[in-house]
């Protein structure tokens, strides 16, 4: 297991590598490193604006052959768009990082929590400071659209049916599903933003009491039938609390064809 030096100087290496470096130009800290790691256990999050869109594909390259040389075990490539990529990085003793690259230009800012680490040049500067105000104004709904309800009740019917046919373990998964909607609600009924939360423990505790009894005890008929009457009944009692969801009480025709 890592130490907290040992994130420490992974990512004070990969900051000096970055700025000498011509492909890159600035980088961003996101997650919770940015405001302080949580705990130990938080990887290292970055993301980078490149010169232009020439510079993507050599930067991917460097960033490769760098991580490769500190002895990387495990180095998976993504890429978002021809232009997006992603790279997450990971070592034997635990440490791990997320880095995604880009033109500047296409550099999102969909979190709160990001600093600068380095800025050479005014424009990347600029775009992030314009990227930042448009999310800082943006909805409290970012990331919900209309057909919430209509996902929420959906599953609900999936897991209705699941039941019936005695298919326990695909009547888990529905609910699962429906319950990480009714969460997504409750993030925003609670002003909090919905894009990347994690902090799950931060929701109020009567919520998270409430929540702990949509979780069948066991994968029989009576108990994920029960555990399907609490997530709904909690999923009412939270869309209550919203200012800005509306529910269709004709969702509910729905529900209970099958009893």
């Amino acid at each position: 297991m890592y130490k907290v030096r040992d994130r420490e100087q992974l990512l004070n290496k990969i900051v000096d590598f970055m700025q000498e470096s011509s492909a890159f130009e600035g980088l961003l800290q996101i997650g919770s490193g940015a405001m302080g790691f949580a705990d130990i256990y938080s990887d290292i999050d970055l993301m980078a604006g490149c010169c232009d869109t020439d510079c993507v594909d050599d930067a991917a390259h460097q960033l490769e052959q760098f991580f490769t040389e500190l002895r990387a075990c495990h180095i998976e490539k993504r890429a978002w768009t021809r232009t997006a990529l992603g790279l997450s990085i990971y070592f034997e003793n635990g440490l791990s990082a997320d880095l995604s690259f880009m033109p500047t230009s296409e550099m999102p800012i969909r979190s709160p929590q990001y600093k600068v680490v380095y800025s050479k040049t005014e424009n990347f500067a600029d775009v992030v400071n314009k990227r930042a105000k448009q999310f800082s104004e943006s909805s409290k709904l970012y990331g919900l659209d209309d057909s919430i309800h209509y996902r929420f009740i959906n599953e609900l019917r999936y897991v209705e049916i699941a039941i019936l046919r005695e298919q326990f373990i695909f009547a888990d998964i529905s609910l699962s599903h429906a319950r990480q909607i009714l969460l997504s609600v409750e993030i925003v009924a609670e002003g909090k933003k919905l894009h990347q939360f994690k902090e799950y423990n931060s929701l109020s505790k009567p919520f998270l009491d409430l929540l702990e009894k949509t979780y069948p005890q066991s994968r029989t008929y009576a108990d994920l039938h029960t555990a399907k009457e609490n997530l709904l009944s909690l999923y009412m009692e939270t869309v209550k609390k919203s200012q800005n969801l509306i529910f269709d009480d004709r969702l509910l025709k729905l529900l209970g064809c099958f009893e």
